[in-house]
This record gives structure tokens, sequence and C-alpha cells, in this order.
């Protein structure tokens, strides 16, 4: 029997003092926090033996994965796949500020889609699709892969079969934190939650 681990893990703390819903866009960096989060995860994966780590293409997904992958002499690769959810609202103030525009509210009509963004079908597809390279391309060892924190969400919401959308399943996803999702030859066997970045102050 081949066991395969995929360790989904959230990108660390962001600088982001004005609370904006950054999504996809660029220029976003790590904070001071961010960059001890960092560290701490640096540190849990030390004496793991992985095969490989991928990050998504955004810069906070790349300093997260570096600071993993350098200590095992890792390069990170970088997978498309597992991006964050495409916001509609990006740039825009990412708390209550948001209603203050009448015309915001159109986004928030049907959250089962969600409206304000990529469908829930469309992140689930993309990251099967991710997690499946992965698992053939590493089976029997221990990949980590830095995403953000709707896909890993739905990504274990799809494989625990839970029909809920991320934001009604009460599943913690907390920066910096680590998803591992445990396959045995083609099955999935259960998925494990620990916040390493929560402990960082």
């Amino acid at each position: 029997m081949t066991k395969t681990l995929i360790h989904l893990v959230r990108h660390a703390e962001v600088e982001n003092p004005d609370n904006i819903w950054y999504g996809r866009l660029e220029g976003w960096v790590l904070s001071e926090r961010g960059l001890r989060q960092i560290a701490a995860l640096a540190d849990h994966f030390a004496g793991t033996p992985l095969a490989a780590v991928y990050a998504s293409p955004l810069t906070r997904a790349i300093q997260t994965a570096t600071a993993i992958a350098d200590p095992h002499g890792l390069e990170v690769q970088i997978n498309e796949d597992i991006i964050e959810s495409e916001a509609l609202l990006q740039g825009l103030p990412g708390d209550r500020r948001l209603f203050r525009n009448p015309t915001n509210v159109r986004y928030f009509i049907n959250p089962m889609r969600p409206s304000w963004g990529e469908p829930y079908v469309s992140i689930r597809a993309r990251m099967a699709q991710a997690v499946a390279q992965m698992r053939s391309e590493h089976a029997g060892g221990e990949v980590v892969a830095v995403s953000h924190q709707t896909p890993v969400l739905v990504a274990r919401l799809m494989f625990e079969k839970n029909p809920r959308p991320p934001w009604r399943a009460k599943v913690p996803c907390q920066r910096a934190s680590i998803t591992t999702l445990a396959f045995e030859d083609d099955e999935f066997v259960g998925s494990e939650y620990l916040p390493v970045g929560s402990a960082v102050v």
C-alpha cells in the first residue's frame, strides 16, 4: 500500500493595514508577523522528507513556500491551479465599508455560487487536478502546496465529501496553517489540520 500526503498550506499573514480584499492582485507581501509564521512553518517541516514544494504564483504564497523549501534544498514549483480564487471585488475594502456603496450588494445575491467571484465548481476542478498531479508525480511521498484560504477549504471539503460551501462549513483555515490530505493508493483516507501560525505573535 502506498501512502501519499499532500500538505495544503495557507500562506502566512500579509501586510494589509487597510484591510483590502487583495484577491489575485500582485504586490502583497508578508507582514513582520507573517515572516515569523513562515519561520515556524519551516521549523515544522524541517524533519519531514519532502518530495516537492509547490506554490501559487502569487508573491505571498511563493514567500511562504520558499521558507519551507530552502532547508530541504528544494526549488519551489509554481502551480497555477492552486492560485487564489478570482474575486470581482478585489482592491476594495474587505469589511463593512464595502457596503457603503449600494451597487456592491449585487455581488452577494447568490452566496452558493458565489456571485462575488469564481464559482466553487471551478475551484474544485482545478484543486482536484492539482492534487491528482502531485499524487501521481510523488506517489508514496509528502508534498507541500502553498495556496490560499478558499482553495484549501474547497479542496478539503471536496475530498471529505462535505457539500457545504466553505463559508458555511465551519472548517478552520487560519493563515500559515496546514491541512493535510492523506491517501492510501487511490483512496482518500482522512485529513488533519494544524494551525501552526496561530501560535506566532
